[in-house]
């Protein structure tokens, strides 16, 4: 493992973390599910921008390239993540917590290659994290 994928890694837990957190908050207040996904994945996905750019990439590149597919990346994995977590939730029966963290883990792979590949590409890497990739 690169310890660029670990630093992905660590920041995906903590973007879960406050996802979950802010779900399992507002789902519990009686805001529709739905809402309360979109609301959630928002949360983790301020705090996956800051620090993955900062942190896990280390990226120069400019903002108003970054953003842009970012924003889109994020949009694609919240479809997913919602279309699994609906499919899970209703389709399989499973509890509504439990179709949330499997809808998550399949997101974290869409979004950790999205992330490396094209919104953090290698062009907006520094020296020091180019140095790590295999």
């Amino acid at each position: 493992m690169t310890a660029r994928l670990l630093k992905f890694g660590a920041v995906g837990l903590l973007n879960t973390g406050a996802d979950f957190l802010v779900f399992a908050m507002l789902t519990a207040a009686g805001s529709p599910v739905l809402t309360a996904q979109a609301i959630a994945y928002a949360c983790g996905m301020l705090n996956s921008y800051l620090l993955n750019r900062s942190w896990t990439f280390r990226s120069s590149a400019s903002r108003t390239r970054e953003m842009p597919r970012f924003i889109v990346l994020n949009l694609v994995v919240l479809a997913c993540v919602t279309l699994v977590l609906e499919q899970l939730r209703t389709g399989a029966g499973l509890p509504l917590l439990l179709s949330k963290l499997l809808a998550t883990g399949a997101g974290m792979i869409i979004n950790y290659a999205g992330s490396r590949f094209w919104v953090f590409g290698a062009r907006g890497y520094s020296s020091e994290t180019r140095s790590d990739t295999p």
